[in-house]
């Protein structure tokens, strides 16, 4: 194990920027297959007409849409809509007081919902509502998205997993999840398998705010670390966490998707 952990880093870093993802591409990969799996029939078909008018191939994919425009300039109004930063302290969603004027993660969740429901748009608007929000249901489960303000969402924290440099939100991002998830679509796959019939109605009926109140959770208390050298003991306690998230947020977009193709977004 912890040698499968430390060669997956050092490929890892071989090819990441300092820059890191919500998610990696693997990550949001995992999360549209998941969802794919569960999608009523009817809607595979509307998404995948609407994926095609932005030349995605696949739920997949689309998900690593808004972290590929992040060098297109005229997206940069997207940047603060991957997150909302949080206080340790925090007794539950008021828009007022948690989203900035520029937007946070659960209001565009909201925003692009109503707007992939919404069939008074014009399919090239709804097409990249969908982009948009497979993006944020995945990100908003990971919890670095739900951090601190001070730090950037652990962005600006310093960290040495087995040893090699990174920052805590890169490690969530990326490393963590490669740990376990050696090839993203054998796995997601394989994943319906390990989801119950009792779990997939409990996640169902979180709301995001819910969501984004469970990676604000796990974010104190599991993903800020103690000290800055992180190695076995902090990738076995978090393995299973992250597995955890990634399995939500593909049963949660299925649902968010069926419910705003069945009118429920309105």
């Amino acid at each position: 194990m912890r040698n499968f952990v430390i060669s997956t880093v050092l490929i890892l870093l071989s090819f990441l920027s300092a820059s890191s993802y919500a998610w990696g591409p693997d990550g949001h990969r995992v999360g549209g297959e998941i969802a794919w799996q569960y999608l009523n029939p009817e809607v595979r078909e509307e998404v995948t007409r609407l994926l095609a008018i932005k030349g995605e191939p696949s739920l997949a994919e689309a998900g690593t849409w808004a972290d590929r425009m992040r060098s297109n300039s005229s997206y940069d109004w997207v940047a603060p809509l991957h997150y909302i930063n949080l206080p340790v302290q925090w007794n539950g969603y008021r828009k007022q007081r948690d989203c900035p004027k520029q937007g946070c993660i659960l209001e565009a969740i909201n925003t692009y919902q109503r707007q992939l429901a919404d069939t008074t748009l014009s399919d090239a608007q709804r097409a990249e509502a969908l982009l948009l929000l497979v993006h944020f249901v995945e990100d908003i489960h990971q919890p670095m998205h739900t951090g601190l303000r001070e730090d950037r969402g652990g962005n600006d924290v310093e960290v040495q997993f087995y040893g090699f440099t990174t920052n805590l939100h890169a490690l969530w991002d990326v490393f963590l999840p490669a740990g376990f998830v050696s090839d993203w679509q054998q796995y997601s796959r394989a994943q319906p398998a390990n989801i119950t019939a009792s779990q997939r109605t409990e996640w169902l009926q979180a709301t995001p705010e819910q969501w984004a109140k469970e990676s604000h959770q796990l974010a104190h208390a599991n993903a800020y670390p103690k000290q800055a050298a992180l190695g076995e003991d902090y990738y076995l306690k978090n393995r299973e966490v992250v597995a955890l998230r990634l399995q939500q947020a593909g049963v949660r977009l299925a649902g968010i998707i069926n419910s705003a193709f069945a009118g429920g977004g309105k």
